[in-house]
């Protein structure tokens, strides 16, 4: 199987959880596109990547962190692969205001308009949710009523396993999923 990572707002593909992936699949199964991008420049990846997943030769699961999350339901969406979210920001008018006071019109409409697509087609059956105790998104107020489908699984973790928006905890969650699902 492949991965792909999407990283989350104002991260990097070098962001913790892209090197625990690598780690644990080693660099050659994973993918880690950077997001550090306008929106025009934003859908054109969206484009290029949606045409490489769809053409992929190998099964393929995207996992998106906080916005990567809202990127990797979408992208899921439209070429019908696995997705695991974490701490997923799906309602971007609720979080970016939290996360900055300065960020462009387009990039707002832009991921509204992500998370309207999403909202409408995602697959539930290939859908996993991985939720913490997160101080910056009310999992229980913003991200569960969300999957109006259900969903594949929905995890809470408890905090002694993993926490915070940042998802401490994710390489020993990652490595324990990759293990039960081979």
């Amino acid at each position: 199987m492949k991965y792909y990572y999407f990283h989350g707002y104002k991260s990097s593909p070098m962001a913790e959880k892209a090197k625990a992936m690598r780690e644990v699949l080693g660099s050659d199964n994973v993918i880690v596109p950077d997001f550090n991008l306008s929106a025009e420049e934003i859908s054109d990846l969206f484009d290029k990547l949606c045409d490489e997943i769809s053409s992929s030769k190998e099964e393929v699961c995207i996992v998106g962190s906080s916005l990567g999350g809202l990127f990797a339901l979408n992208i899921a969406s439209r070429v019908k692969c696995n997705t695991i979210l974490l701490n997923p920001a799906l309602i971007p008018m609720v979080i970016i205001p939290k996360v900055t006071d300065v960020i462009d019109v387009k990039s707002v409409v832009l991921v509204q308009k992500l998370s309207l697509y999403a909202y409408e087609y995602y697959e539930a059956e290939k859908t996993s949710i991985w939720v913490t105790h997160d101080p910056l998104i009310n999992h229980d107020d913003l991200t569960k009523p969300y999957f109006y489908k259900g969903c594949k699984e929905y995890i809470k973790f408890d905090e002694d396993i993993a926490s915070g928006h940042e998802f401490t905890g994710f390489k020993d969650v990652f490595a324990k999923y990759i293990k039960n699902n081979s």
